[in-house]
């Protein structure tokens, strides 16, 4: 049997998604147990009644599929060959606190959940948990206890991306397995990739691309476009292709202002949205003629506007709590998964069919890009097959890339070290290094603001004081 754990499981419509995106392959219902974990009961609950309906209404298709619920992790986690993970520790509660604290010392942050103090004191939050999953897969995980053996694999989806997965890594190399137990996975590629697919004309099987970097600042370094129309079309770059496109049609860039901005600026299009973007450079958000005039539209990420995720994830969360009361809805078996990789890593590593991503690993011994840091957090394209996970290598970046990357990288490293060591100094250089903070507060400031938000959150940072 295929035992996947899913942590964070009340989340209804990522774990809705994912989960029927792994049942969408043949090989994953054969013989598989999913167990979901939460430590909301009433959404957990909701979620199982969902997927035993889902069961129920498909028979024939997940005859040999079982579903079980649990509020203990270790549980979920025991015997399971992989683990996905999909939570937030804290809430709106915490969220809140996250951008507005900040925002007193004119900081502002439109999503707050990557870098900055929101994504840091969000990953600090979360590093109790990643370290009881980790715990729990080298104890009572796939193959516990035996040497020389495949072990479990971790799938996380939960950001600050890169922060999580570096800490994950750090725990599991602890135990001496030396090599990435987790796997962070985001859908910036896909959904950008298929941004620039359409700013090209081209249809899927006309259009490639290579990108790397770090999460929400990876970079397409090359797009080639194939005109299969044309009689021996070979592969070109496409990336003269979008700006004749560009300059014969202005409004293509619709309301991604800011990241077309920095394409001019760098020659290299990115994998993030505008509103993401802004937070992680010290360019646009401390002045609000700048917002003003890299504003692409009047709501959501685009409208640059501060706090906008933190108010849709209120909301969401509130509606999410009223739809557990409902009964769950009857839903279409799906036969082909979304753009999410989990199901396809999943997949590739039952069939030993290669599955091609774009994944976030180590990169140790600055082996897969040799100009950023040795030992942090990247995204790079990844084969994954039966034997596991084969991360590309050797790749090196231009050097305004590796710049803007490695300005985010040692935020990264000071709070991924800061939250291993129980170290608040660290975690005050942690935000002190942060671009976009830097752009508005001195350091003075920055103490101050962070001593603040670990007062203000210390009944999730009690780890701090041990």
């Amino acid at each position: 049997m295929v035992k996947i754990s899913f942590i964070g499981a009340g989340s209804k419509g990522f774990t809705k998604g994912i989960v029927t995106d792994i049942l969408s392959f043949p090989a994953l219902r054969k013989n598989t147990l999913i167990s979901l974990h939460d430590i909301n009961k009433p959404r957990l609950d909701y979620m199982l009644e969902l997927f035993n309906k889902y069961k129920a209404d498909h028979p024939e298709e997940l005859e040999h599929v079982e579903f079980e619920a649990t509020l203990d992790q270790r549980e979920s986690i025991a015997n399971a060959k992989y683990i996905i993970a999909a939570f937030m520790v804290g809430g709106w509660e915490a969220y809140k606190l996250d951008v507005d604290i900040p925002f007193k010392y004119g900081v502002t942050q439109n999503v707050g959940d990557t870098l900055g103090p929101g994504g840091v004191f969000r990953f600090l939050r979360s590093a109790p948990v990643y370290k009881q999953i980790i715990t729990n897969m080298h104890e009572v995980g796939y193959n516990a206890g035996m040497e020389n053996a495949a072990k479990p694999i971790f799938l996380n989806y939960t950001n600050p991306m890169a922060m999580n997965t570096w800490y994950c890594n750090a725990i599991s190399d602890g135990f001496g397995w030396n090599k990435d137990s987790t796997v962070g996975l985001c859908h910036g590629v896909q959904g950008t990739s298929n941004q620039l697919r359409m700013y090209v004309g081209a249809a899927p099987q006309e259009f490639s691309f290579f990108c790397a970097g770090i999460n929400h600042m990876a970079w397409f370094l090359e797009l080639w476009f194939k005109d299969y129309t044309k009689k021996d079309a070979a592969w070109e770059d496409a990336y003269p292709i979008i700006w004749q496109h560009y300059k014969e049609e202005p409004e293509i860039m619709g309301s991604e202002k800011l990241r077309w901005d920095m394409m001019k600026a760098t020659g290299f299009y990115m994998t993030e949205s505008s509103g993401h973007l802004s937070e992680y450079l010290p360019y646009y958000r401390k002045r609000k003629d700048l917002l003003e005039k890299y504003r692409g539209a009047d709501t959501g990420f685009d409208s640059l506007e501060h706090a906008v995720d933190m108010q849709n994830f209120t909301r969401a969360s509130k509606d999410q709590e009223e739809k557990v009361q409902e009964q769950p809805e009857s839903m279409a078996f799906k036969k082909t998964p979304s753009q999410e990789y989990a199901s396809n890593i999943i997949n590739a590593m039952e069939t030993n069919v290669p599955f091609r991503f774009n994944g976030n690993v180590m990169n140790r011994n600055a082996s897969l890009i040799t100009n950023l840091p040795s030992g942090c957090c990247v995204e790079v394209p990844i084969f994954v097959d039966f034997h596991g996970i084969h991360p590309q290598g050797g790749i090196e970046l231009p050097t305004q890339c590796q710049a803007l990357c490695t300005s985010n990288i040692m935020v990264q490293k000071a709070a991924v070290e800061g939250a291993l060591e129980h170290d608040k100094e660290k975690i005050f250089h942690a935000v002190m290094l942060d671009p976009n903070t830097a752009s508005t507060c001195s350091p003075g400031e920055v103490r101050e603001m962070v001593a603040e938000m670990f007062e203000a959150e210390k009944k999730w940072l009690g780890y701090f004081d041990n």
